[in-house]
């Protein structure tokens, strides 16, 4: 039974969507406050520690940079317009792979997909994307499986949302897979989350903490 937080780190970047890091942020921390247990170590992760511009023009701060070299068990990529200059960045993109490959559950949310197809670990892999990503990813990295159809996706240890709503639901997912379906329903019942699993069975890890 695991009785030590996940450590998980978000991806941030400057014109970075607001509601794909606080969403998840939202979610992971609730999980198991009333037991006055954290589940989710969660660090925010930009090029360099410090203070980045959200697309909503609010300011977040980056506890670590992209050459720390922080332990990654659970990975978030939010998306936004600033996603596409992100994946030009060659130092924030090799931290991103480094942590991606490492990492136990790899989530992205809208543009974060195209910034995790970029880091070459996508091959074959299935995800939810808008139509319109999905029509670039088809011609840019035609070994990724876009599907515009699915709100969300699960391939492997990759989960993917086609929209920044769905990220909430997506973060439930996380929860389901780390510490079981229990919790993340707890967790989203009290959040006002409709969520039901969509993504149907998960490799739950067995004697989840907390769940009985």
């Amino acid at each position: 039974m695991r009785t030590r937080p996940y450590a998980t780190a978000i991806a941030v970047f400057d014109e970075v969507e607001l509601l794909d890091v606080t969403g998840p942020l939202s979610v992971l921390s609730g999980a198991g406050r009333q037991w006055n247990f954290q589940p989710f170590k969660i660090d925010l992760v930009a090029k360099r520690a410090g203070t980045i511009t959200t697309r909503s023009a609010l300011s977040l701060s980056a506890t670590h940079g992209a050459e720390s070299q922080l332990d990654c068990e659970c990975l978030i990529i939010p998306g936004g317009y600033g996603a596409r200059q992100a994946a030009k960045d060659a130092q924030f993109l090799a931290w991103l792979t480094r942590a991606a490959s490492e990492a136990q559950v790899v989530a992205a949310i809208g543009n974060g997909v195209w910034l995790l197809s970029q880091s070459g670990l996508l091959s074959q892999e299935e995800v939810a994307a808008s139509p319109d990503l999905a029509a670039e990813l088809s011609v840019l990295c035609p070994s990724v499986r876009a599907n515009s159809r699915a709100a969300l996706c699960s391939s492997g240890k990759f989960l993917s949302a086609s929209k920044s709503a769905f990220g909430l639901d997506l973060s439930c997912e996380i929860i389901a897979r780390c510490f079981g379906p229990k919790l993340a329903s707890s967790v989203s019942a009290a959040l006002g989350i409709d969520w039901v699993g969509e993504l149907g069975a998960l490799d739950i890890v067995p004697g989840p903490l907390l769940v009985k």
